[in-house]
């Protein structure tokens, strides 16, 4: 235990106890638990930076969330709006410049992820998202790469597709949104209604009420769509396998559209 102290006491600096940039990145790669990267974040928020809450966010969605972890998250994610605004115009800049110079340096997946962000600004933040908005070029770069997405459609979707047409006619399967560049799952174009077939991977694990919760990339793509002023429904693969008959799942369905 004295060995372990020592070595704590090497990755602190002589103030208070406090981590420089550094070490914190380090302690937030080794954190192997929930618990552990939330304590990191309430004795260390002051210093965090935009590398750091990124971090904390990756880990965090592979550890088991429980509901006393709650406090916490919330006072991560204003931390976090707090770090996202007040870094806006610098990486709006640093991100143009290197579009600028060499698009191809961008993988799809990272422009699919530039483009996320410009929606967000540009259907959220207002005249202020507007001024940290990318060229017109720039933005479309990054609306094709997330457009070029390849989609693979499940059991699951087939399933709930050929039960939605049952219940109402005129929903497309993977219909691409021209605003967003998302590809709806099922879409009723002309009245705005996307349905979305949530399987395992659109969930976090199971917390320790045994409920799921939607992941990061889940909740952002209804957020947006919802922005865009689609209505969202979702239905999740937990639900849709407790259903025995077709009836039952028409029933579900009308439910749901209703």
């Amino acid at each position: 235990m004295r060995g372990a102290g020592s070595r704590d006491e090497r990755h602190t600096s002589a103030a208070g106890g406090q981590l420089n940039a550094k070490q914190l990145s380090s302690h937030i790669s080794n954190a192997g638990s929930a618990d552990a990267l939330l304590t990191l974040f309430a004795a260390h928020s002051t210093s965090l930076n935009h590398i750091h809450a990124a971090n904390l966010w990756n880990k965090l969605g592979k550890q088991r969330i429980e509901r006393r972890h709650e406090e916490r998250l919330e006072q991560l994610v204003q931390r976090t709006l707090h770090l996202v605004s007040s870094c806006e115009a610098h990486c709006s800049r640093v991100i143009s410049d290197s579009l600028a110079r060499d698009p191809s340096r961008w993988g799809v997946v990272d422009r699919s992820q530039l483009h996320q962000w410009q929606l967000w600004l540009s259907l959220e933040r207002g005249a202020d998202g507007q001024q940290h908005l990318l060229s017109e070029s720039q933005r479309k770069l990054c609306c094709d790469a997330m457009q070029d997405t390849q989609v693979t459609i499940s059991e699951f979707q087939r399933s709930v597709a050929a039960a939605l047409a049952a219940v109402q006619h005129g929903f497309e399967e993977e219909h691409l949104e021209p605003r967003t560049g998302y590809s709806l799952d099922l879409a009723l174009p002309s009245s705005r209604v996307a349905v979305e077939v949530d399987g395992p991977s659109h969930f976090l694990l199971p917390d320790g009420r045994g409920v799921r919760k939607p992941n990061g990339p889940t909740l952002l793509k209804r957020r947006l769509l919802r922005a865009a002023g689609w209505r969202v429904i979702s239905v999740p693969f937990y639900e849709w396998n407790g259903f025995a008959t077709a009836s039952e799942r028409h029933t579900y369905l009308q439910r749901l559209l209703g």
